[in-house]
């Protein structure tokens, strides 16, 4: 089944177009990873999801409804979004910042969902804490919090792990995982193309707006497109943990 398609979208900015006819579905119950170079389109994308941009033609159908009909509100309570660089700058504890999720619903929480996304992101323990006191991968799973609270079924996060040490990537990560396994669509711009080729089950490579390769994450990466895109040499390495073969980008270090 379809969660989110794209039909015939242009657009971008005032300035800028940046997508031309562009037709993608995204399967449901998937981890979607959303690569590319630096000004490529992926936060653009994004922002036609959620309705921070509108096409100027075209549709962006969420389930089979045209977004466009689906007023802000109603919208909150299909999809959640992470932003990139995501932070709360004022001294909520961290249960009043992930309540904040409730917004749609008028701030009601009757099936105890604020409860359930502290549990489910593992802060339950820093629920009276001050989100200002917040390490980085704290605030990442806050900021996911809030957004499971709304209850949507669909994740949009714009590099959710920026700035974050291996231990707290790969905490992320393996949480989104785990979303997945229980019928969430999880939509993600990520730069590493290594998390990209261990976690997700998708990914679609963009450059200046066009889909470069789009498909199941074992077949997009090859050499040439990692030459072609990225202007880099690439070579594979066996993961025993994975039991599967990864791409690198071939490095030529130090002379030493």
């Amino acid at each position: 089944m379809v969660s989110l398609e794209f039909s015939h979208v242009y657009g971008g900015y005032e300035s800028q177009s940046v997508f031309e006819d562009l037709n993608l579905a995204f399967p449901k119950g998937s981890f979607i990873a959303l690569t590319g170079p630096n000004g490529s389109g992926k936060s653009t994308l994004l922002k036609f999801i959620y309705k921070h941009l509108k096409p100027i033609d075209g549709k962006v159908l969420l389930e089979g409804r045209n977004v466009a009909t689906i007023n802000q509100k109603e919208l909150a309570k299909h999809l959640g979004f992470v932003p990139q660089n995501g932070k709360l700058d004022y001294a909520f504890t961290v249960t009043e910042a992930v309540s904040m999720g409730r917004y749609a619903y008028g701030g009601q929480d009757s099936g105890r969902s604020v409860e359930q996304a502290l549990l489910e992101c593992d802060i339950v323990h820093l629920g009276d804490k001050l989100v200002t006191e917040l390490s980085g991968g704290e605030l990442q799973r806050v900021l996911l919090a809030r957004a499971l609270c709304q209850q949507g079924k669909v994740l949009l996060l714009d590099e959710p792990v920026n700035h974050l040490d291996v231990k707290h990537q790969r905490s992320i990560m393996e949480l989104l995982c785990r979303l997945v396994e229980k019928g969430y669509t999880v939509i993600c711009v990520l730069h590493d193309l290594l998390l990209v080729q261990i976690y997700s089950q998708t990914t679609l490579v963009l450059q200046t707006g066009k889909v470069v390769a789009y498909g199941p994450t074992e077949t997009v990466f090859t050499e040439t497109l990692l030459r072609d895109v990225y202007d880099i040499d690439a070579h594979q390495v066996y993961d025993p943990t994975l039991d599967r073969m990864l791409w690198l980008p071939t490095y030529k270090g130090s002379s030493q």
